[in-house]
C-alpha cells in the first residue's frame, strides 16, 4: 500500500506535537499565588471604586419615573371618579375602605384597557418589591375568577405583586377551599373588596350549556353541580343568538357565584354587614379588556343555589 508523502508527514508530525502539548510545563505555585493576590487586590480596588455617574443618574431617572407614574395613576382616578359622580380616591385609599378598593381597581382596569399600565410596568422595582413582600403581604382586593388562561388579574386591574389575593376556579365556581382562602384573605390579611370575576366565551359555562342533563365526564361533572339551576334562571327567547344567550349565562353566572361567597361564610357576611367589605359580581370582556362591574351584593342577598 502506498502512503502519500502529506499523510506520512502528519503522522510523523502530529505525535509529536501532541508530546509537545502534554509535556507543556504548568506554572509554578509561586506564580499562582502571585496571579491570585492580584486579582484579590484588584477586586478590592472595584469595590472601593465610587459609583459610576451613569449609574447615579439612572437611579435618579427610576425615581423621576416612579413619580411620573404615580401622578399619571392619580390623574387617572380623578377622571373616573368625575365620570362617575364621585369624590376621587386618594393614594392608599384601596386598603381603607371597600369604596376605595373597588375604585382603585377600576382605575387599574382603565389603565389596562387604554395600553396605559402604569404599575405593572415598573419592573425595575422588582428586587426591592420582592424584599419587601417577603416580610409579608396586605392585598387590598380578593379576586374570584377563572382559570381560563386569558385572565391574568394582575394585567386586568394592573396591580404589582402582593396587592391581589386571586382565587381561580374554572367557571369562576368557588368550591370550599376557595371559600376557605377568601376568608383568610379578608379576615386575616384586612382584603376590603371581593371581586367574583366572570367573562365573555367562559368555556365552563359553555360546556354546563352544550351538555344539557347529560353528565360531563371525568370530576367534569363538578362543573354541572356549582352552576347547578343555571340554565334554568336565564330565559332563551326565540330568536335569540347563542353568543347573546352564552353572555347572558356568563352574567348570570358571576352573580349567582358571588351570592355563593356572601352566603356560605359567616365571616364575608359579618364584614360585609359592619361595612368592613363587599362583594362585587363583575364580567371581563376578552376583546376590549374592559371589566363591567355589577352592583355590589346587598348583605340580606337569597341564598345560592349553585353548591359543590
Amino acid at each position: 500500500m502506498k502512503v502519500s508523502p502529506g499523510l506520512l508527514t502528519l503522522l510523523l508530525v502530529a505525535p509529536q506535537a501532541l508530546y509537545a502539548e502534554r509535556e507543556e510545563p504548568k506554572a509554578s505555585h509561586r506564580e499562582e499565588s502571585s496571579k491570585s493576590r492580584t486579582v484579590r487586590t484588584s477586586d478590592r480596588d472595584e469595590k472601593k471604586k465610587p459609583a459610576h455617574p451613569a449609574e447615579a443618574k439612572e437611579g435618579k431617572g427610576a425615581s423621576a419615573r416612579l413619580k411620573a407614574l404615580e401622578e399619571e395613576n392619580l390623574r387617572l382616578r380623578k377622571e373616573l371618579a368625575e365620570k362617575g359622580g364621585t369624590a376621587a380616591a386618594s393614594p392608599g385609599s384601596e386598603g381603607a375602605s371597600p369604596e376605595g378598593a373597588l375604585a382603585e381597581l377600576k382605575a387599574g382596569n382603565a389603565r389596562f384597557a387604554l395600553g396605559t399600565r402604569t404599575r405593572t410596568q415598573m419592573g425595575y422595582n422588582d428586587a426591592a418589591l420582592r424584599a419587601t413582600l417577603a416580610k409579608g403581604q396586605a392585598p387590598f382586593a380578593v379576586i374570584v375568577t377563572c382559570s381560563d388562561s386569558r385572565l391574568g388579574d394582575n394585567f386586568i386591574f394592573d396591580q404589582e405583586l402582593g396587592r391581589l389575593f386571586t382565587v381561580r376556579e374554572a367557571g369562576n365556581c368557588p368550591d370550599t377551599q376557595s371559600l376557605a382562602s377568601i376568608e383568610y384573605a379578608v379576615e386575616h390579611l384586612g382584603s376590603k373588596v371581593v371581586v367574583v370575576m366572570g367573562h365573555e366565551s367562559c368555556g365552563a359555562v359553555k360546556a354546563v350549556l352544550e351538555s344539557g342533563p347529560t353528565p360531563l365526564p371525568g370530576n367534569l361533572w363538578s362543573l354541572q353541580a356549582a352552576m347547578s339551576g343555571l340554565l334554568e334562571s336565564v330565559h332563551h327567547p326565540a330568536g335569540e343568538s347563542t353568543s347573546a344567550h352564552m353572555s347572558h349565562l356568563v352574567e348570570a353566572n358571576a352573580l349567582r357565584q358571588a351570592k355563593v361567597v356572601l352566603t356560605r361564610s359567616e365571616i364575608v357576611q359579618h364584614l360585609c354587614k359592619a361595612g368592613k367589605l363587599s362583594v362585587v359580581p363583575a364580567v371581563y370582556d376578552l376583546a376590549s379588556g374592559n371589566v363591567r362591574f355589577l352592583p355590589a351584593l346587598a348583605t340580606d342577598a337569597p341564598k345560592a343555589e349553585a353548591h359543590h
